[in-house]
């Protein structure tokens, strides 16, 4: 009678399991068309004005605002997000509003990082993600990517580099390495990637296949978020204040003409 008993509640912890996985990925998108209704309808600009000016994407936090209620799966997951970044994440937030885009997005970051962990050390790593940052001019990107550069003993000149206001060739204490690493983050950052023959030879010559893996996903990791959130006109969530990374000088707002 007790075995048949374990077996019961065995059964029915797995199909309360099975129902709760469902609930989460498949059943909280089965839902009625809604009728349709402009992100301006939802939420009017400041003052009922209806063009973006200047004005307007400096003051605004961003594009479009979170959801008002975050499903409870993506609630986990922005929490321990926001846990290890020890602020709010308001790229994250506005991903709730696709629960799969949300976690695939979640996934990317944390298994890229980690992957390239295990394969590079952690100054290029740290020069990478400050070089596609400055590349593809995103404050936020260039915020949470370059306050710890102390840490990696980045000096000002190495920064200078980055921002493109010294030939990166001419700053000789980057190894030949990093100096390839930082020339084929540019290259793939580039609209559209532009790669040349010399380029390519290096890189083959200088890092392993699974180094090479590492380094251009590392890249295309941070274009990932660096043009997402730029999409999403999100401003720097104030890491830093400091005046050699010139935050405040990078924009990609273009007024009307």
């Amino acid at each position: 009678m007790i075995l048949i008993m374990k077996k019961f509640i065995l059964v029915a912890f797995i199909i309360l399991l099975i129902f709760i996985i469902l609930k989460l990925f498949l059943f909280d998108n089965l839902t009625t068309k809604k009728h349709f209704q402009s992100a301006e309808e939802l939420e009017p600009l400041p003052g009922g004005g209806k063009s973006w000016t200047a004005e307007v994407d400096k003051s605004m936090k961003s594009l479009i605002n979170p959801p008002k209620k975050i499903p409870y799966f993506s609630q986990i997951l922005l929490k321990q997000a926001e846990k290890q970044f020890e602020k709010e994440l308001l790229p994250g937030r506005i991903l709730t509003w696709s629960t799969d885009l949300g976690v695939a997005s979640g996934f990317l970051e944390m298994y890229v990082e980690k992957g390239a962990a295990k394969i590079l050390d952690p100054r290029m790593i740290y020069l990478i993600r400050m070089q596609v940052s400055y590349y593809v001019s995103c404050p936020f990107a260039i915020d949470v990517n370059s306050w710890k550069y102390k840490d990696h003993n980045i000096s000002v000149e190495e920064i200078q580099g980055l921002q493109g206001k010294k030939d990166l060739n001419k700053i000789s204490t980057f190894s030949e390495r990093e100096l390839t690493a930082l020339r084929y983050a540019c290259a793939l950052s580039e609209t559209p990637v532009n790669f040349d023959g010399q380029l390519l030879e290096d890189v083959r010559h200088l890092f392993s296949q699974e180094e090479i893996v590492a380094v251009a996903t590392l890249a295309a990791k941070v274009n990932y978020w660096a043009r997402l959130i730029e999409a999403w006109r999100i401003k720097p969530v104030g890491y830093t204040a400091d005046t050699i990374l010139e935050i405040e000088k990078y924009n990609t707002f273009n007024p009307k003409e």
